[in-house]
């Protein structure tokens, strides 16, 4: 699966709601809405080649998530709060269908409240940023 397939899935990530787009200096993972399920991409820039696709239930979804960020950005990153991103979380609904999409727009729309230089994607108009680096 090419870079091409995956330029077209972050074009089409923000249609069915806020999907959550990171990047490391090695790879790019996207959790991305779609309907009630969500779709989970992780795309290697050396390879140039999308590693995995599949489709998640939102529990699945959600421990996906919070294993992206608790493990490889809290590690890859100078400064992470992990505290207060595991604080916000732990404030949201049980329901992990609604907490999800709260999650992520929660942490990408409050960005500098969990540390410094966090690369995710938070809006459509940041996509160009990350289609620079693949």
């Amino acid at each position: 699966m090419s870079k091409d397939e995956y330029i077209s899935l972050l074009d089409a990530s923000f249609s069915e709601g806020t999907p959550f787009i990171d990047y490391t200096e090695h790879y790019s993972y996207a959790l991305i809405p779609q309907g009630g399920k969500w779709l989970e991409v992780s795309y290697d820039f050396e390879d140039h080649e999308i590693l995995e696709k599949r489709t998640l239930e939102p529990v699945d979804a959600y421990n996906n998530l919070c294993e992206e960020v608790e493990k490889a950005l809290s590690d890859v990153l100078e400064l992470f709060y992990l505290n207060k991103w595991k604080d916000f979380k732990n404030s949201l609904s049980e329901d992990v269908a609604v907490k999800l999409p709260e999650l992520i727009v929660g942490f990408t729309s409050n960005l500098s409240e969990y540390g410094k230089d966090i690369p995710v994607i938070g809006k459509a108009e940041d996509l160009p940023t990350l289609k620079d680096k693949l």
